[in-house]
């Protein structure tokens, strides 16, 4: 669930736009929201519905997880699909996220809540640090995050090859204070990627990127939200468990 899409190279592959109608931060924030109507929409559905398909969770998940991916993928290669594939991105990680939530919700009543709470709290936090001026998008700050963004990517995409072998890393899946660990230093780098997606918000306008940008940048700050609330549910759940 990483975000490494927030790149100066994603300036490059959109290009410019010498019209009026060029991104604005308030379009972003619109397109924002327009993308959480869809995923909690979308959530509402698989709720009322998911008593259907007890027997099949896993490859509902497996299935909308993949597709997810690739979808991710292809708006972050080519940013002028984001207006229409960042809505089919946000109800495949909908299906996903509400899927997951719902199995450790009836596991560990409540985490759900918690979540979500932490989650909004980590978001504000960010944005607050970020407007104040505290926390600054600089080159160097930008290389590391990205950096480490794409190794946790990287260890992730490995981590989910070794599953198919039954290779499940207890450093990794299990609740050890060292798995635990790992798991919170991975929440504070997916929360510093929303300092690079406020900051990609205020580049783009600033640098009147095409309208269909705003649709982008909505995509790429709805999946860092998804990416930290996923580490924060994945991190309540270990310590629910020991």
């Amino acid at each position: 669930m990483s975000n490494p899409v927030f790149s100066d190279s994603a300036f490059d592959r959109a290009g410019y736009s010498s019209s009026s109608d060029s991104m604005t931060v308030n379009g972003s924030i619109m397109k924002t929201f327009i993308l959480g109507l869809v995923f909690i929409i979308t959530s509402f559905v698989v709720i009322a519905y998911m008593p259907n398909f007890y027997g099949s969770m896993s490859t509902v998940i497996t299935v909308s997880a993949i597709g997810a991916f690739v979808v991710g993928l292809i708006i972050s290669f080519k940013p002028a699909t984001a207006p229409v594939l960042s809505v089919v991105y946000a109800v495949l990680e909908s299906i996903v996220v509400t899927v997951i939530s719902i199995l450790l919700n009836q596991q560990y009543n409540g985490i759900v809540f918690e979540a979500v709470t932490y989650t909004m709290i980590a978001f504000f936090t960010m944005l607050i640090l970020y407007r104040l001026g505290v926390i600054k998008a600089t080159q160097t700050f930008k290389s590391v995050i990205i950096t480490a963004t794409i190794a946790i990517g990287i260890s992730y995409l490995i981590l989910f090859i070794l599953s198919f072998f039954s290779i499940r890393p207890d450093w990794f899946y299990g609740n050890s204070t060292l798995s635990i660990a790992i798991n919170a230093v991975i929440i504070v780098i997916a929360a510093l990627n929303l300092i690079l997606d406020f900051d990609f918000i205020e580049q783009g306008s600033s640098m009147n990127m095409p309208k269909y940008m705003e649709w982008y940048a909505a995509f790429g700050l709805i999946l860092t939200i998804i990416w930290l609330y996923l580490e924060i549910l994945r991190i309540l759940s270990k310590i629910k468990s020991r």
